[in-house]
């Protein structure tokens, strides 16, 4: 779909939570003592949860939240089945596919390149990748990294109801970024380099070949356990090599409804969508937690315009209704009056919801082991970010 968008400057909310942060830190040196349970908000949660599995007309077999606010311990619930013929309970600490978040790791990445010269956000494709594959791409020599990273690139998206039915009819296919190309090079432009905006997860595996080639031919995995999982501490993230279908131990199922009944898509190779998510990185709701909060903290860089350039600057229209924008595979969504920022995605049996509530130092992360995003967010995202609003 073809949007509208207004360019904004880019919003102050980097800024207000990296001070909010550096106070945080600074008050936890001073002070040992861990700080206390917010016992109002984790009912509320725990609530939310209990309610939004079981019901007859949603299908929603589990969920998970993770909830942080410095001035309280984190917390993490669970409810519902994380494997559902052995009805195998579902636990706060299960990992998931974690879909599209995965674009919001590739920005950093590509952001930290733009950082130390390595990248450009004016570079256009052909500087950016083989020629092998900028020449199979409509308007090449006006597409830059820069529009790769918001969306505003025109290139047609790879994902579409023929490919889903191929990777559900075999979903141990390895996908190249040869055959993701084949397939953008057939379909006419979405519209002319920089003139509107457009969700394609083409962009990002392209933003993926760009880090690598930056990077001497490190791969973009590499990259991403190096840059951030190891900075981060992220301990229960994985991002399997194309081939290896395995999530590791203390996973949740994810489940998609197909005909007349679920199906269990959790084995579906890591490559599908490669850089830009699919089921290639393998997480919990917690590390998402960390990583968000790290990222918009201005923990991931050297200088705080290089978050700012990242943060939700597009206006443009969502199929939600919601007042929206997009940055480099950030979102920003008004939801009830409250200001949320991060990014979701979804994927064949999952979906994710990774946000920070700024305005009240939040960190709200929602998994469900169900491909519907929109389920996730009105069945536990949404109800969660009330919940907080009315308890904390």
């Amino acid at each position: 779909m073809t949007n509208s968008f207004r360019a904004h400057s880019p919003s102050p909310i980097a800024a207000v939570m990296a001070a909010v942060a550096a106070l945080a830190i600074g008050a936890c040196d001073d002070d040992p003592t861990p700080p206390p349970p917010n016992t109002a908000v984790e009912t509320q949660l725990q609530a939310v949860l209990d309610g939004s599995v079981g019901k007859p007309d949603v299908v929603l077999p589990g969920a998970t939240v993770y909830y942080h606010n410095p001035a309280y311990r984190p917390w993490s619930g669970a409810a519902g089945l994380g494997e559902v013929p052995e009805q195998v309970a579902m636990r706060a600490t299960d990992r998931f596919r974690a879909g599209s978040v995965l674009k919001t790791f590739l920005a950093t990445v590509a952001m930290q390149h733009v950082e130390a010269g390595t990248l450009s956000l004016d570079q256009t494709l052909p500087s950016l990748v083989p020629e092998s594959v900028s020449a199979r791409i409509a308007g090449a020599d006006q597409i830059t990294l820069r529009m790769l990273l918001n969306h505003t690139s025109g290139i047609p998206d790879w994902v579409n109801e023929q490919t889903h039915a191929l990777i559900v009819a075999d979903p141990t296919h390895v996908w190249s970024i040869d055959e993701i190309v084949d397939i953008v090079a057939a379909l006419p432009p979405t519209f002319p380099p920089g003139t509107s905006w457009s969700y394609s997860n083409t962009d990002y595996n392209l933003i993926g070949v760009a880090i690598e080639r930056a990077a001497g031919g490190n791969s973009w995995r590499a990259q991403v356990r190096e840059r951030l999982f190891d900075r981060v501490g992220l301990a229960n993230s994985r991002l399997p090599e194309p081939g290896d279908v395995s999530i590791g131990a203390d996973f949740a199922h994810g489940y998609q409804v197909v005909g007349d009944g679920m199906v269990d898509l959790s084995a579906i190779d890591s490559s599908m969508a490669g850089a830009a998510g699919g089921h290639a990185l393998v997480t919990t709701a917690e590390d998402l937690g960390k990583f968000i909060e790290a990222l918009l903290a201005g923990k991931l860089f050297t200088r705080p315009a290089t978050l700012a350039a990242m943060m939700p600057s597009l206006e443009v229209p969502h199929i939600s209704g919601l007042p929206y924008r997009y940055g480099f595979a950030l979102e920003e969504f008004v939801m009830n009056g409250t200001t949320v920022v991060g990014h979701s995605g979804s994927t064949g049996g999952y979906s994710m919801m990774m946000f920070r509530i700024p305005a009240r130092d939040t960190t709200l992360v929602t998994a469900v082991n169900t491909n519907d995003l929109f389920t996730n967010a009105l069945e536990v995202f949404m109800p969660a970010v009330d919940a907080i609003a009315a308890a904390q």
